[in-house]
Order: structure tokens, then C-alpha cells, then sequence
């Protein structure tokens, strides 16, 4: 956003989770709210906000 204005957004992605794995290699990285400024700030180890959901941390549902 040259102008300075307007919203932006990343996607990061990771080795996908357990509810992931069977239907693709990779997975987006969820940050909790509560770890939105530990990335942004780099106060925590990327290690330990880029990793997957454990089991049950997404609902996975077929779209036909």
C-alpha cells in the first residue's frame, strides 16, 4: 500500500496437524489473539507461535 493506507495481511503456513495431514502437507498457522503481539514484537521464539493446531483444532469438512 504505497499511500500508506488500507489493510494488509500474511499467510503463513506449517507441517500440517493431525486433522490436516491425511489430505494435505501443509497447514495455515492460527495465532491466538493472545499471541498476535509476541509475533509482532518478536518477544517469543517463532518455534513456538508457527507450529500446527493439535488434534481437534479444526473441524475438516468434504465440499462437493
Amino acid at each position: 500500500m504505497p499511500d500508506g493506507g488500507g489493510d494488509a495481511f500474511t499467510l503463513l503456513t506449517t507441517e500440517p496437524g493431525p486433522d490436516v495431514a491425511p489430505i494435505h502437507n501443509r497447514q495455515i498457522v492460527v495465532l491466538e489473539r493472545s499471541a498476535w503481539l509476541a509475533w509482532l514484537d518478536l518477544t517469543r521464539a517463532e518455534s513456538e507461535l508457527l507450529r500446527p493446531l493439535p488434534a481437534s483444532g479444526l473441524t475438516v469438512e468434504q465440499v462437493r
